[in-house]
């Protein structure tokens, strides 16, 4: 029964999720609704239920339509919420959760830019101001009224009183709400504050928001010229405006204060928010709700509720802990995705639940890839951009290998300057540093692992092998892989620089000070043809030993023994295109290729700069999935990274968007038939998807059974992994019944096992 629970909480083959970031300190608005408290940060929504305390990240995956979202703006007399996303998508939440899409002005034919500026409500409609002019939406219906293009930037229009005003970058206007105005001429000019945001307060008064805070009382004569006196309230800007029980709440992050006011938006007074966004509803007891670096809380409660999610604002690089089944994702440094460092952020995910795990005293400025010890699953290494390499221990910075305890150097020897040494470490637990760009001397240094486990080291105690002509002006793209081929030990090391070459060593087990070493500029492939790079930007090591490299032409793969031989040459995949030509094409020739992984039945993930991701077989000779922006929740045909759970079907990419995980039909292989279970179980008569089949050995047979003993279908695993689609081998739907799996050996060797599960029809 525990495992059928178990099996119940799994995710089905072909699920995605979007691990939808949260970071503190990029909160940029929360509003108070009926039910829900919503809050923003760095363009991913959230939201509390305030009687459940049910905490939820808003997503395409579940709610939304679209991801990277830009504004927000709460209508509380009509109590829903208008999300709009960077490129004018426009969601609507409204009051029972449920979402209405508007997506007109992303649709929109036209050359001028469709951005979003601003909306504001009246009753029955709601203003959008855009980059084109601006458009009147019906509330009641959701759907466009009017569609004014003037071909120029407005940057807020709002109706008070019976006048309906509007503001451009360089004049303010003004003109009757109840005319159409198709040209910008027909409003007359008023002295309001251009380029503001306005928020109306009654038929008279507004806000007017620029970089100072104005309000703004407007007259008109017997003519029915419109009149503006606009008093500054306070010189900082106002980010978020809402309206409370006994007036309006004013959000200024800038002075780490909010300001109420009374209802005619005078009066202020001072709450001290300590940096966080506030927000109350109108119908509520006048308690602030407050979202800012730990999470969402009311204030002056200790009591946060904090998202479970990662809490960088770019993941980047993956790197799995098998020993301690734990993800380790991190922010990037400068590298050739980022140009600039970022404070080192770094995150651990045990499958439900993420875990914030920055050592104190991290490195502001960014690390690269994280190297666990083979014999020690809490204790890894990283190279940073100006600290040199950390050893954490127990997410513990315990030493840094310097200029003062290594060969590492600082660029032009001035102290905190440029370090970039790039890491990798072997099958024996040795930690290899190469620092080409700054070290010229030594580029290549090594840590026996021994010396790895000392609390302090000398210089003295690394060795610097000799690898000739090792020069790079960068290695911010750098890439190094470690191999275990057979008894060897060969390192493969690129700069990622362009035009650049590729450098192997082989140490066969010990640290000679001579290793056998070669360098290329280009390979021969298996039909004697060259093959040349611009730039090297990956390498990954395969189940068989084989070393994959992606480079910005592709993909290919090569036996690393074989590098040091004249004869060596590289497999340049064909892919056949199976038209019944004969012919073949590259794999993925000239796509650029960011990154490679494994899973558990040797086939490979690869992650492409703009054609999104692909699962290739095991040799690469098939293309057997492709995902991207059409076909799946991806909202970046960009993918960095990606990582395999090699204890599940977990696959991890992190893209521009954020980081997803994707379900596989491929898990690693088990050494025996103990632990095989299938879910769903049962099978409902809802549940239209398939039955995964897990725990097997490697390339299992696979048999289904009725209750009678008759073999209805036969599969073989993927690892050790199958799906059933709970048809019979015609393709027909079963009936109701318990189904046996009968799994052994497609060798015929060895034992087999027996699982039972129920369909329900």
């Amino acid at each position: 029964m525990m495992m059928s629970l178990c099996a119940g909480a799994q995710n089905a083959v072909g699920d995605w999720i979007i691990h939808t970031s949260f970071v503190g300190d990029q909160v940029t608005n929360v509003v108070e609704s009926d039910k829900w408290v919503y809050y923003l940060s760095g363009g991913n929504l959230f939201r509390l239920d305030k009687e459940t305390q049910e905490n939820e990240a808003l997503s395409r995956m579940n709610y939304l339509t679209d991801m990277g979202i830009s504004q927000m703006f709460y209508n509380s007399d009509k109590d829903y919420l208008v999300v709009v996303y960077a490129n004018s998508n426009i969601d609507v939440i409204l009051s029972d959760g449920a979402v209405v899409n508007m997506p007109e002005i992303k649709n929109a034919v036209m050359t001028a830019s469709k951005g979003v500026n601003y909306i504001s409500f009246a009753p029955g409609v709601m203003y959008v101001a855009t980059d084109f002019g601006y458009v009147v939406v019906d509330d009641g219906k959701f759907v466009v009224k009017e569609s004014h293009v003037y071909g120029k930037k407005v940057a807020s229009v709002a109706r008070v009183g019976k006048m309906l005003l509007l503001a451009t970058a360089d004049a303010a206007y003004y003109g009757l709400a109840s005319e159409y105005h198709e040209q910008l001429g027909s409003f007359n000019e008023a002295s309001f504050k251009a380029n503001s945001r306005m928020f109306p307060i009654n038929d008279s008064t507004f806000f007017c928001m620029t970089s100072r805070t104005f309000i703004s009382h407007m007259t008109l004569d017997a003519e029915g010229n419109a009149h503006f006196d606009t008093p500054s309230l306070y010189d900082n800007t106002t980010t978020v405006l809402q309206k409370t029980r006994d007036g309006y709440l004013l959000n200024v992050p800038s002075l780490k204060k909010c300001y109420k006011t009374d209802l005619e938006g005078g009066n202020l007074v001072a709450v001290d928010t300590v940096g966080e966004i506030c927000s109350a509803h109108p119908d509520g007891d006048g308690t602030l709700w407050a979202g800012g670096i730990n999470g969402l809380h009311q204030q002056g409660s200790s009591n946060y509720f904090l998202p479970n999610a990662p809490s960088m604002g770019i993941p980047f690089w993956m790197t799995y802990n098998k020993s301690s089944d734990l993800l380790y994702v991190s922010t990037p440094t400068s590298n050739g995705f980022y140009g600039d460092p970022m404070p080192t952020v770094i995150n651990t995910y045990d499958g439900m639940k993420w875990t914030d795990v920055t050592p104190d005293g991290a490195p502001v400025e960014g690390t690269y890839w994280i190297d666990f010890m083979p014999d020690d699953p809490d204790t890894y290494f990283v190279g940073t951009w100006k600290e040199g390499v950390l050893k954490v221990v127990n997410n513990e910075i315990k030493l840094k290998y310097d200029t003062l305890n290594s060969p590492i150097v600082y660029r032009g020897s001035v102290k905190y300057g440029t370090m970039h040494p790039v890491t990798t470490i072997d099958r024996n637990g040795n930690l290899w540093v190469v620092e080409p760009r700054e070290n010229k001397s030594t580029p290549v240094m090594v840590l026996p692992a021994a010396k790895t486990k000392l609390a302090q080291t000398t210089v003295a105690d690394w060795i610097t092998p000799t690898i000739r002509n090792m020069d790079s002006e960068d290695t911010k793209r750098a890439t190094f892989l470690s191999t275990r081929y057979g008894n060897q030990d060969i390192k493969i090391f690129s700069d990622g620089r362009m035009g650049d070459p590729i450098y192997m060593w082989n140490s066969a087990g010990q640290l000679s000070l001579e290793p056998d070493q070669r360098m290329y500029s280009s390979f021969i492939d298996q039909d004697g043809q060259p093959y040349n790079w611009t730039r090297v930007v990956c390498f990954d090591e395969d189940k068989n030993g084989m070393v994959w490299m992606g480079t910005t032409e592709g993909v290919i793969s090569f036996n690393p023994s074989q590098a040091f031989n004249e004869s060596f040459r590289i497999n340049h995949i064909k892919v056949p295109r199976n038209d019944g030509t004969g012919m073949a094409d590259y794999l993925l020739d000239g796509i650029t290729v960011n990154d490679i992984a494994v899973d558990g039945a040797n086939r490979k993930w690869i992650a492409t700069q703009s054609s999104g991701l692909f699962l290739v077989s095991p040799d690469g000779t098939q293309i057997i999935k492709k995902f991207n922006m059409t076909n799946s929740p991806l909202a970046s045909n960009s993918v960095y990274q990606v990582c395999c759970n090699p204890n599940s079907n977990s696959v991890y990419v992190t893209t521009p968007a954020g980081l997803y995980e994707y379900f596989s039909d491929s898990s690693p292989a088990e050494a025996d038939y103990s632990s095989i279970y299938a879910y769903p179980n049962p099978v409902r008569p809802d549940y239209l998807g398939d039955v995964t089949i897990t725990g097997m050995m490697d390339n299992s047979l696979v048999k289904i059974a009725d209750a009678s003993g008759n073999v209805i279908r036969q599969l073989k695993s993927t690892g050790g992994m199958v799906t059933w689609d709970c048809c019979d081998q015609n393709g027909e739907r079963v009936k109701t019944g318990v189904y046996m799996i009968v799994c052994s050996q497609a060798s015929g060797s060895g034992k087999g096992a027996v699982a039972k599960v129920a369909v329900i029809r």
